[in-house]
């Protein structure tokens, strides 16, 4: 495990000016080592090979971190820069890219597919609906079915279709609603929307995205389409999901041909953060950046809603406003062997993303951990007592044979208490003040909960071995295993 960058100080900060002050610097190393311990326990518990993950506050990357190895089979470094395939998060650079052409007049949202593309031909079933325009491809309005007739998410090989090969699927293919009567994902329409950059521009698209987005962007570790000759070092190999005996196997390497604007790209949690920075400047629409302000904007606005529990789609992003009137945008990506998840609340410009090269991981949980864990350092209380030195309490506590164990680290002037693995962290944190001695008691909403207590135990030497807690002991573990 490796940090990038951390300057969670700057979010816990109460002042506009922003200075290294011990309290800070403790509050950023508690934040920080729990963010740590508990993601490289789910790494082991969930035998994730590797999992990486960001994040920022407007034009700063507050966190980020990589955990585990990229490569089994010939362990390399790994790190924040180590390459993972994103998937269907792919689509927001299709959908961004599509907009800038947009913003340059060279396309319009109500252009008709059939139009643009000659080769174009779908079972049109619900013509009251109108055409398929590149409108209703941005927001999967189209009705267009998800796929082709071509089965290249099933395994081992993972055959993804030709341009020819969507073509002449997709000729056999019908609409399953009428244009803009419901929302259906579809990887077909993103498909459709990179021929069209390429009719459009006539360079191909990956060259399109590389040169007009990741190279403004400094997104130096991104690309589009998996490249042969960094799989296994600098890229992640995939991984399945976990089988019978707990273990994953080797996913295939595969190239995603016609359907990369769907999700064939290739990145990094820094170059994410980089992205998601971009969008972060151009929203204060102080100035022009690959796109004007207005036109981003738009793409976090509601474009097609669903009658399904579902949110709402925009351009490119699943779009929704909490309860406290935030707006948020996100895309997460499942394909062979790796799996990724972008959020960001546009609001208050936090992004937040975590990319992993195994299935069956559940990245926009980890997402909402983070968010969990940064929403409960905003009340860490200043060390009022220095001379108590809460090290000696923390460390890694045997919980066997009824759980696993829980981790107790400290958390401003008292002890935070995490039950691992913990999928959910807003059940699974518990927060200690000391209260004398050996002892800290439960805080729950600020209050002190009556006999709830940590009672830590010493051996003969003075060393911490045990600590009791609602009634029973719970042994402090040496060492973890490697």
């Amino acid at each position: 495990m490796k940090f990038y960058n951390l300057m969670l100080f700057t979010l816990l900060c109460l002042h506009s000016s922003v200075t290294f002050s011990q309290e800070n610097q403790d509050k950023n190393e508690d934040v920080s080592k729990l963010i740590d311990v508990w993601l490289e326990s789910q790494k082991d518990y969930e035998d994730i090979p590797f999992i990486s993950g960001v994040v920022v506050k407007d034009q700063k990357i507050l966190w980020s971190g990589a955990f585990g190895n990229a490569n089994l089979e010939a362990p390399i470094t790994s790190n924040e820069n180590t390459i993972n395939s994103i998937c269907s998060t792919s689509k927001v650079f299709t959908a961004t890219a599509i907009m800038k052409l947009v913003d340059e007049g060279k396309i319009h949202l109500d252009d008709k597919v059939k139009d643009i593309l000659p080769k174009y031909k779908v079972n049109q079933k619900f013509p009251e609906g109108g055409s398929i325009t590149v409108r209703s491809l941005l927001s999967h309005a189209s009705g267009l079915p998800r796929d082709t007739n071509h089965a290249y998410w099933s395994g081992p090989e993972h055959y993804f279709p030709t341009e020819d090969e969507m073509f002449k699927s997709l000729s056999a293919q019908a609409t399953e609603h009428a244009v803009g009567a419901e929302i259906s994902y579809s990887n077909i329409g993103y498909a459709l929307l990179g021929l069209i950059i390429e009719e459009v521009t006539g360079v191909t698209y990956k060259n399109y995205v590389e040169v007009n987005i990741f190279q403004p962007l400094d997104m130096s570790n991104s690309f589009v389409e998996m490249q042969s000759s960094l799989y296994g070092n600098k890229h992640a190999k995939g991984y399945t999901a976990t089988n019978r005996n707990g273990k994953r196997k080797l996913a295939n390497f595969y190239q995603t041909k016609a359907m990369q604007p769907a999700a064939g790209i290739s990145t990094t949690a820094v170059d994410l953060a980089k992205f998601a920075m971009w969008q972060f400047r151009l929203a204060n629409g102080s100035q022009t950046e690959i796109m004007q302000p207005s036109t981003l904007n738009s793409m976090y606005k509601t474009q097609a809603t669903t009658k399904r529990n579902e949110h709402d789609r925009g351009y490119g992003y699943e779009v929704h406003t909490d309860a406290e009137g935030n707006n948020w945008a996100m895309h997460g990506g499942t394909c062979p062997g790796y799996v990724s998840y972008l959020k960001m609340d546009v609001t208050n410009k936090m992004a937040y993303a975590f990319l992993a090269n195994a299935n069956r991981v559940n990245t926009p949980s980890y997402v909402k951990g983070l968010i969990d864990i940064l929403n409960r350092a905003k009340s860490i209380n200043k060390k009022v007592q220095p001379e108590l030195n809460l090290s000696q309490y923390t460390g890694f506590y045997n919980l066997n044979p009824w759980n696993s164990e829980y981790y107790v680290g400290s958390w401003g002037s008292g002890l935070v208490l995490l039950y691992l693995p913990a999928k959910s962290l807003k059940y699974a944190m518990y927060n200690y003040q000391h209260l004398e001695a050996d002892t800290f008691q439960l805080i729950e909403n600020g209050k002190a909960v009556d006999q709830e207590f940590l009672q830590f135990i010493r051996n003969e030497q003075g060393k911490i071995v045990k600590v009791k807690n609602g009634g029973n002991y719970h042994y402090r573990i040496a060492s973890l295993p490697k």
